[in-house]
């Protein structure tokens, strides 16, 4: 993402009616951080610019609550500066598991009538059929939730005309929402919450990898990569895996080799006694060395290679 990419996606979506918000998280500030952001946006807009987002699962610690800040109202445009300086904290910690700058958001609707709408989004039915907090406006939670409605702009976004935020790739990426009613939640947006954890855990490690194996460069990761990672979880799970380090290694070798590995009989072997015999994946699948895996490879459809 680049600030000058955010400013013209911006100035697209904007129209004089709307109000621009830039969602913050105390949550997510760096170690040893003077929270430079939030005192900067406070200084330069005033405290009644200011809006907490409640966290009903945070009720003694309302200073660790999201912060929405009002960078411009109807019939201004908001601040170029301002923006460029959300942009550039948003790119600082784009490789972050929690995001200092969780989003910008463009609506007809004043602040409090916003944050009164995320507190609502982010209570989710739990097993019980009580509700449960989750921070669906932490980019990659978002990025997940979306993807599980099959009409996408029939999601629970209005009256958030329009949302933009980084995505687990590190790419722009926006949400539109319409005034009309939104479908209900997918049954498989609270399983896929529950796995962010795991899908975080995942998306540092292959962060982490080497785009090739003779050079130290870490992989680019593709601008939806939290939604790849999060695939490949549920195709270990229906294979039969369910320890954490073998799923994780399940998906890793899916995501830097072929996305369709396990439809290798070799490797499908392989996998089936782990299963069986409840014997760590790793080790099996490290036996093999490079050559080994090119073969396999080799038997896959081209087309779904990783590039």
């Amino acid at each position: 993402m680049s600030t000058k990419a955010l400013l013209d996606l911006i100035a697209d979506y904007h129209a004089p009616e709307l109000y621009c918000h830039v969602l913050i998280d105390p949550l997510a500030i760096p170690e040893n951080s003077d929270q430079s952001l939030l005192l900067q946006l406070k200084k330069a807009l005033g405290e009644g610019a200011m809006t907490r987002v409640v966290r009903a699962d945070l009720p003694h610690a309302p200073h660790l609550h999201p912060v929405l800040a009002c960078l411009s109202s109807p019939g201004a445009k908001p601040s170029p500066p301002l923006l460029k300086m959300t942009a550039h904290a948003a790119q600082s910690d784009n490789q972050r598991r929690k995001r200092h700058v969780c989003g910008w958001l463009l609506s007809e609707a004043p602040a409090p009538v916003i944050a009164a709408h995320l507190a609502a989004l982010c209570r989710l039915p739990g097993s019980a059929s009580e509700p449960r907090f989750y921070p669906l406006y932490e980019p990659v939670r978002l990025e997940l939730l979306a993807t599980t409605f099959e009409h996408v702009e029939r999601g629970p976004w209005w009256p958030i005309k329009h949302w933009l935020f980084v995505s687990s790739g590190a790419q722009l990426a926006g949400l539109s929402g319409e005034a009309h009613p939104c479908s209900g939640l997918p049954r498989s947006a609270l399983r896929v919450q529950d796995d962010v954890t795991l899908i975080e855990t995942l998306l540092a490690a292959w962060r982490a990898l080497p785009s090739d194996p003779a050079g130290p460069k870490p992989s680019t990761l593709p601008a939806f990569a939290a939604v790849k990672a999060s695939n490949h979880i549920d195709d270990a799970r229906r294979l039969g895996l369910s320890a954490a380090d073998d799923i994780l290694v399940f998906a890793l070798y899916h995501l830097c080799l072929h996305p369709r590995l396990q439809a290798a009989p070799a490797v499908r072997q392989i996998i089936d006694a782990a299963v069986q015999q409840q014997r760590p994946l790793a080790p099996l699948l490290a036996r093999h060395s490079d050559a080994h895996w090119r073969q396999v490879i080799a038997t896959l459809p081209r087309s779904e290679v990783r590039p």
